[in-house]
């Protein structure tokens, strides 16, 4: 076997370095075949992990508007709270309003009163100007308004994207009436003590939950053409 590689040395060299070639192509082959491997394994752990961070930020943006939604109807009930607080004070904006409204009615048919009262002296007296009623308030969606002096009532459960409310509607001598998806600027006319009145849906809000009504003393012929 010897002599054959002294009589061939050529083919020996030839034949020991493409035995080495190939060796050498199949064990650098595996590893950066493994090499591969491993990065691929890199990658997928490093997606699972970001996955897996991202739906814990998921979860706590849902958890963030629980509390939020739950501070929400918490200040709600608490504005409510005081806002009641404020109307049984009798030196509070909300009760002021409401006695503000009942002596200008009072004042109104005083003077009433002063115009039909004969007069001792000759001279002529000025006829005072009537003031016809007039009050205006806000409230929130699952309150109510309240006319202080006809007791005309609008309570609202829901209000919708369109900017309509659902609730119900009382005006004195007549049955509660349910109102569903009702816009702004419906009216509804009434009588009283012998006096007519108007009650409108001023305004709804949708995005802040809030509405306006008021209720305004009218004319007789007013008050029938909008019957």
């Amino acid at each position: 076997m010897s002599n054959w590689f002294q009589e061939h040395p050529s083919t020996a060299i030839v034949g020991h370095t493409i035995l080495i070639s190939t060796a050498t192509w199949l064990v650098s082959s595996f590893i950066i075949d493994e090499n591969k491997v491993n990065l691929y394994k890199a990658q997928a752990e490093n997606s699972k992990a970001q996955i897996k961070n991202e739906q814990s930020i998921a979860e706590q943006y849902k958890a963030k508007i629980s509390v939020l939604e739950s501070e929400i109807v918490n200040l709600r009930t608490i504005n409510q709270r005081y806002l009641s607080w404020l109307r049984e004070d009798s030196q509070s904006f909300p009760s002021l309003e409401k006695k503000v409204a009942g002596l200008e009615s009072q004042l109104n048919e005083a003077l009433v009163r002063a115009a039909v009262v004969p007069n001792s002296n000759d001279e002529p007296k000025a006829k005072p100007i009537y003031v016809p009623y007039e009050f205006k308030g806000s409230f929130e969606q699952g309150g109510s308004f309240v006319d202080p002096k006809t007791s005309a009532t609008i309570g609202v459960s829901a209000i919708s994207p369109d900017y309509t409310a659902t609730g119900v509607l009382y005006i004195p001598g007549k049955d509660t009436v349910e109102l569903s998806r009702t816009k702004p600027g419906a009216t509804w006319v009434f009588d009283k003590n012998e006096k007519t009145y108007k009650l409108t849906l001023e305004s709804v809000n949708w995005i802040n939950n809030s509405l306006e009504a008021s209720v305004v003393e009218v004319s007789a012929s007013e008050g029938e053409s909008n019957k």
